[in-house]
């Protein structure tokens, strides 16, 4: 048998060469596989957080605008029941603030700076 591997070297040689390629092609077919897969995996994922923010936000606005309508229920309660002027311009000041908020809330602060000097609310 020895003979015949020394005389047919070349044929040995080229044939583990083959062997060789065929193994390291295997390898990397089976890595992106796993690399696929692992993509898909992750994309899934990301598709169950963003489906979970997304209805956590709609959550939070209706709560916002809830909060907004009572707010402003509340308001035009209070201003029927004001008794004096100063009272009632009070109240309509609020009611214009929450308006606000509801379409630039960033404005809020811009206001509450100027007009009545507070820098942050707690």
């Amino acid at each position: 048998m020895w003979a015949w591997i020394k005389d047919k070297w070349e044929l040995v040689v080229s044939a583990l060469v083959v062997l060789t390629v065929f193994i390291l092609g295997r390898k990397k077919q089976v890595a992106a596989e796993e690399m696929a897969e692992d993509i898909i995996d992750i994309k899934e994922k990301e598709a169950e957080v963003i489906e979970e923010v997304s209805a956590e936000e709609k959550l939070r606005l209706a709560k916002a605008h809830q909060k907004y309508i009572n707010t402003r229920v509340a308001l035009r309660k209070q201003h029927r029941a004001a008794q004096t002027e100063l009272e009632r311009e009070t109240i309509n000041r609020k009611l214009d603030l929450i308006e606000l908020a509801k379409e630039n809330p960033g404005e809020i602060d811009k206001i509450l700076m100027e007009e009545l000097n507070i820098a942050k609310l707690k």
